[in-house]
């Protein structure tokens, strides 16, 4: 298949549109796809943004969708709105709104999906951890493998031919929303407890990347020099515990809620607030943000690196 004929979902919250859609550019100069943008949550003046970019590109973007919720759903349920509502050929593709293209890399993930049924990639860059613990209770987004190898995925970027998917999700009665027991059938619980991979929680896509290898289906997890994937950006933007169609909600907004002590995600939340502050000052025509003093360890170097990343990318509004 020519990449031309790919539609990659991308999923927007809040009022990210703005300050991530210098990501968006780095993907519409680096492939031949055309996108669609699921709108979940987003703020009036976000969604009319998005609807003009649409209509300005609409050999590349192919719509706005909006997600039938009055608050914002979990990534997920909004790719499942996607696939049950759209249908675009022989495969259902999905990219994470921070992911910056450094160059093409769509052919060479079509030449791996000649002998795979799906392909992931789109590693954080604030963790070189990608690997359950046994002792780990869930399995989170970027948790790509079981400590035995077995290949979990990202939930970051995602192409998987349809044919596979719909066999999976119809014979388990699954989505990509799946995050807990609670949320399956009895029926695929017991199959994740015969296979050894059943847990308390599971991030988007997880429970049916483990079903569609178990039914006999095949996924490659692949990591690509092009791409760049700062990895919790809009959650930091736009906490889930916001009503962003409400005005006065997020001028309230406070630290997000998902900010806590814990080590990892303390490397999360700093390489998203710097990464933020650093497209805001960067949009406004003002000098990039120096590295934070308190900052210390390995997360220093993934700041130095993102710094340059945003400089190279972002332009003066």
């Amino acid at each position: 298949m020519n990449e031309s004929g790919l539609v990659f979902n991308i999923v927007w919250t809040g009022e990210v549109f703005h300050h991530l859609r210098w990501f968006l550019f780095t993907l519409l100069d680096n492939t031949e796809c055309r996108y669609r943008f699921l709108a979940n949550n987003c703020t009036p003046q976000s969604e009319a943004e998005m609807r003009t970019f649409a209509a300005e590109r609409p050999d590349r973007i192919v719509e706005v969708l909006e997600c039938p919720y009055g608050w914002m759903v979990p990534h997920g349920t909004a790719l499942d709105v996607a696939f049950d509502q759209r249908h675009d050929g022989e495969f259902f593709c999905f990219i994470d709104a921070d992911i910056k293209a450094r160059g093409p890399f769509v052919a060479d993930f079509l030449r791996s999906l000649e002998n795979a049924d799906a392909l992931t990639s789109g590693v954080e860059v604030w963790t070189d951890v990608n690997t359950l613990r046994p002792e780990e209770p869930g399995i989170g987004g970027r948790h790509f493998y079981d400590h035995d190898g077995f290949v979990f995925g990202s939930p970051h970027l995602a192409m998987y031919r349809r044919d596979a998917l719909v066999d999976t999700r119809e014979r388990w009665d699954i989505g990509f929303h799946v995050a807990s027991k609670k949320d399956m059938s009895e029926i695929a619980w017991n199959r994740l407890v015969e296979l050894g991979r059943d847990k308390w929680v599971y991030d988007t896509a997880k429970v049916l990347n483990i079903l569609l290898q178990a039914d006999g289906h095949t996924l490659v997890h692949e990591e690509h020099a092009a791409l760049l994937h700062i990895g919790g950006l809009s959650h930091y933007l736009a906490p889930p515990e916001i009503d962003f169609t409400d005005a006065d909600a997020v001028a309230g907004r406070g630290t997000p809620q998902w900010i806590n002590g814990d080590a990892v995600i303390a490397d999360r939340a700093a390489v998203a607030e710097f990464t933020a502050a650093m497209l805001k000052e960067l949009a406004a025509g003002r000098v990039a943000p120096e590295i934070p003093a308190g900052a210390e360890g390995a997360v220093v170097d993934k700041l130095r690196s993102v710094r340059l990343e945003m400089i190279d990318m972002v332009r003066p509004d």
